[in-house]
C-alpha cells in the first residue's frame, strides 16, 4: 500500500503532496468519517518521499504536525458544541449517546495529569486520533489542557513517523504499525488498573477505621 502511494505521488509538485497529505491528516484526527482515513500510512509516505526527493524532514513534519494537531482541536470544538446544544439527533446516534456519555465521564473523572496522558496518547493510533478529542470537547476538558497536550503528541507522532519511514521504509508499516496501539492499550490499563486499587483503598478505609 505504501509503495503504491508513493508511486503515485512521486512526480507530484511538493506543494500538492503535501496540501493532500495535510488534508488526509487534518480530516482524520478532525471528523468521525476521519477514522476510516490512513493517517500513520500518510506521515510514511512523506517520509519517503521526502527521502527520495531530498526534501528536508523539517518540512513535511511541520506540515503533518500542524494539520493533525489542528484536526484535533476542531474536534474538541464539535464535542464542546454538541455539550451546549444537548444530545445529536438520530437512530444511530441516539444509541451510541450512552457508549460516549460513560468515556467522557471516564476521561473527565481522572486528574487533569492522567487526562493529559490519555489525550497524548490517543493521538498516536488510529480512532482514538479522531474520538478522543471530540470525547475531551463534550466532557468539558478545558481547550487550554488539551491543546498544548494535542501540539506536543502531534509533533512528536508526525516526527516520528516521518524520521523512522526515512530509515526504515516500508518496515515501518509493516512491523511497526501495531507499537502505537500497544501503547495506548497499555496505558488504559494502567489508568484502570490505579483508580480500581484507589477505590479499593478507599473502600478499606471505613472498616480500619471502624475497628
Amino acid at each position: 500500500m505504501v509503495t503504491t502511494a508513493l508511486d503515485q505521488v512521486g512526480g507530484w509538485p511538493a506543494v500538492l503532496v503535501l496540501g493532500v497529505a495535510a488534508l488526509v491528516l487534518a480530516l482524520e484526527s478532525g471528523v468521525i468519517a476521519g477514522v476510516l482515513l490512513p493517517g500513520s500510512t500518510t506521515l510514511v509516505v512523506l517520509g519517503l518521499w521526502s527521502a527520495t526527493t531530498g526534501t528536508h524532514p523539517a518540512l513535511p513534519i511541520a506540515v503533518a504536525a500542524t494539520a493533525s494537531g489542528g484536526g484535533a482541536v476542531h474536534g474538541w470544538l464539535r464535542g464542546h458544541h454538541r455539550r451546549t446544544t444537548g444530545p445529536p439527533q438520530g437512530r444511530l446516534r441516539t444509541r451510541v449517546e450512552p457508549a460516549v456519555r460513560q468515556a467522557e465521564a471516564w476521561l473527565t473523572s481522572t486528574s487533569p495529569g492522567h487526562t493529559a496522558l490519555v489525550l497524548a496518547a490517543a493521538h498516536w493510533a488510529a480512532v482514538t486520533r479522531t474520538l478522543t478529542p471530540r470525547v475531551a470537547g463534550g466532557g468539558g476538558v478545558p481547550l487550554r489542557l488539551l491543546a498544548p497536550v494535542v501540539v506536543a503528541s502531534s509533533t512528536a507522532w508526525a516526527t516520528t513517523v516521518v524520521l523512522l519511514s526515512r530509515e526504515l521504509g516500508q518496515q515501518v508499516a509493516d512491523d511497526a504499525a501495531w507499537v502505537p496501539a500497544a501503547a495506548v492499550a497499555v496505558l488504559v490499563g494502567a489508568l484502570l488498573a490505579r483508580r480500581r486499587l484507589r477505590h479499593g483503598s478507599l473502600a478499606c478505609r471505613p472498616h480500619r477505621q471502624a475497628s
